[in-house]
């Protein structure tokens, strides 16, 4: 008799941000299955979405955000995931993470850097 289905899932032996980077699809829907966090950082601060963009790897990229992946996560380097599929020419990553909502860095700085000093002066009363 073989019991299928049965008992805890295991997460593959690489990781699931070395699975993002090397497209390995089957290995990424295992750590989902698994429990992994999709949004957690490496030591740079890259989610598995920030590789899967920047290798242009649309497929990963969807799985990703229909997990749901931060298309907004910004890096050490406030690099968002829509940085480094448009930096590396993936054009159909770019335009799916765009279509979620995806903004560049410079564009979420700017936008909190606005929305900052307008509280901080109402603050202060001026």
């Amino acid at each position: 008799v073989v019991l299928v289905g049965c008992g805890e899932l295991q997460p593959p032996d690489i990781s699931i941000h070395k699975s993002a980077t090397d497209g390995n699809i089957e290995a990424v829907k295992q750590h989902l299955a698994a429990g992994a966090d999709v949004n957690a950082k490496d030591e740079d601060g890259w989610t598995p979405l920030h590789l899967a963009a920047e290798e242009g790897h649309k497929e990963i990229a969807e799985l990703l955000i229909d997990k749901g992946a931060d298309v907004n996560a910004g890096e050490e380097e406030a690099y968002t995931p829509l940085d480094h599929a448009t930096l590396w020419g993936h054009k159909e990553t770019s335009d799916l993470i765009r279509k979620h909502g995806g903004k560049s860095g410079v564009d979420l700085i700017r936008k909190h850097a606005c929305c900052k000093k307008d509280e901080e002066l109402r603050a202060e009363g001026k």
